[in-house]
């Protein structure tokens, strides 16, 4: 089963709560993209557990967390990019097929 994703529409007074779903969103979105499984993984768990470590943030330091996580999303669009020039044309391991 998916993990479910949390609700960040609440997380603070102070930030701009659709601006923060939309930047969670589109960080999920794009490490999605990857084609290898486990950079793939890394990468969701990574901005999963980066949002929730901000959760609690106000004020400076929340407008702060907000910036680097669009400079974040910028790197990850980025190496997308580069793992798609780059990468293996098999999937996984588990795509390989034996050869009678």
């Amino acid at each position: 089963p998916l993990p479910r994703e949390r609700d960040w529409s609440n997380v603070s007074v102070n930030m701009a709560a659709p601006e923060l779903s939309a930047v969670y969103r589109a960080m999920q979105k794009s490490a999605a993209r990857f084609s290898n499984y486990n950079v793939r993984e890394y990468f969701k768990r990574r901005v999963r557990e980066e949002f929730e470590k901000n959760a609690n943030l106000v004020g400076e330091e929340a407008a702060a967390a907000l910036a680097k996580a669009k400079k974040d999303l910028a790197v990850i669009d980025r190496q997308v990019q580069v793992y798609s020039l780059y990468g293996s044309e098999l999937r996984s391991v588990l795509e390989i097929t034996k050869k009678p």
